[in-house]
């Protein structure tokens, strides 16, 4: 297949139009036209990232994280673009596109945790971002942590009002902690996400709410899974950078 069909097969479940104002999801290196004989997955395109798709010959990079995201203003030789430019290697980058899909990134992290059953509603109606769980049995906000830690791998995971009984619980994939109050409003007795700023862990416990911090990182790079599944046959051969990994140490 080509470049193009593999992003006109992602544009049909996850439409690239749909994609926030701001953000820059796509075929941001590349030629369309060019076969698509390998694909290599991963959560962001670091300089480690390309330089592992150069070495391999990959044909295609598909991440969630645009490789391009702010305009560059000059072409250096370290940056991952760059880099896969050089190498005559495309990029597809699914980002908000793919978190706003319905049977999308937020479907597959409330799958993963396993804990019961999806709500027919997003957490914002308008966009289609977040989920709701209604829990198979009532958990508290700390068994649900220690459930995510296990279910996505985090190294760690933060939550407050630990011991807050939760039986509908609100999941957003990276950096959701913004709709903690719009999962409220919803009925959500906690929310699941990742990049939790110290000032809304406050404003959340002074309101009786939890919100259960399982890292950006670990909220998403489950795409690579998901991928792995969804695109099954549609090259020679279709895996996840080694060097896709969570890049931080927990000291």
């Amino acid at each position: 297949m080509t470049v193009d069909e593999i992003y006109s097969y992602i544009n049909s479940f996850a439409p690239f139009c749909a994609q926030e104002s701001w953000d820059n999801s796509g075929l941001l290196v590349g030629d369309g036209k060019s076969e698509a004989r390998s694909i290599m997955l991963c959560l962001d395109i670091t300089k480690a990232v390309a330089l592992e798709a150069k070495a391999k010959n990959v044909s295609l990079v598909i991440s969630h994280h645009p490789v391009i995201f702010s305009p560059l203003k000059a072409l250096s030789p370290e940056n991952p673009a760059v880099i896969l430019a050089g190498a005559n290697i495309s990029a597809i980058c699914m980002h908000t596109s793919f978190d706003f899909a319905n049977g999308g990134l937020n479907d597959f992290l409330a799958k993963k945790l396993n804990l019961g059953v999806l709500a027919n509603e997003a957490i914002d109606e308008a966009s289609g971002l977040g989920r709701i769980i209604k829990l198979d049995k009532e958990m508290t906000a700390r068994e649900i942590a220690k459930a995510a830690k296990q279910a996505l791998g985090c190294k760690t995971v933060r939550v407050n009002n630990a011991d807050k009984k939760v039986s509908t619980l609100g999941v957003v994939s990276g950096s959701g902690a913004n709709y903690f109050r719009l999962a409220a409003n919803k009925g959500c007795d906690a929310l699941l996400t990742g990049d939790v700023k110290h000032d809304k862990f406050i404003d959340a416990q002074n309101e009786n709410f939890s919100i259960i911090d399982a890292s950006h990182y670990y909220t998403e790079n489950i795409i690579t899974e998901f991928l792995t599944e969804k695109l099954k046959g549609l090259a020679e051969e279709i895996f996840v950078a080694c060097e896709n990994k969570d890049i931080t140490e927990t000291i």
